[in-house]
């Protein structure tokens, strides 16, 4: 997800009392800009290995479900990660069996 100056924010952090462990989130549904999050105005594809998707699809937040975020139309950036998916795996080589060869 994206910042409105187009910004990538890092994960939010969840002060759970006092313990010295704190649960952090990366989910683009926690950056409403309540408990101090930023707030997202755009999401995109992303993936672990760095890539990020070129589109970016505005994020609507009156349309999104507090109780059931699960349930906005992120079907664009999932779109693309399955696209840069698909392309790494047409690339990948495989790899020999152990005792192969």
């Amino acid at each position: 997800m994206l910042l409105a100056d187009g910004s990538e924010p890092g994960p939010v952090y969840f002060d759970a009392g006092s313990s010295a462990n704190f649960h952090q989130s990366s989910d683009w549904w926690i950056y409403t800009g309540e408990l101090g999050a930023p707030v997202a105005a755009e999401l995109r594809g992303a993936c672990s290995c760095g890539w990020r998707g070129e589109a970016r699809y505005p994020l609507d937040w009156e349309s999104v479900d507090r109780q059931a975020p699960y349930l906005y139309d992120t079907s664009g950036p999932e779109g693309d990660w399955a696209r840069h998916i698909t392309e790494v795996e047409a690339r990948a080589v495989p790899a020999a069996a152990p005792g192969a060869g």
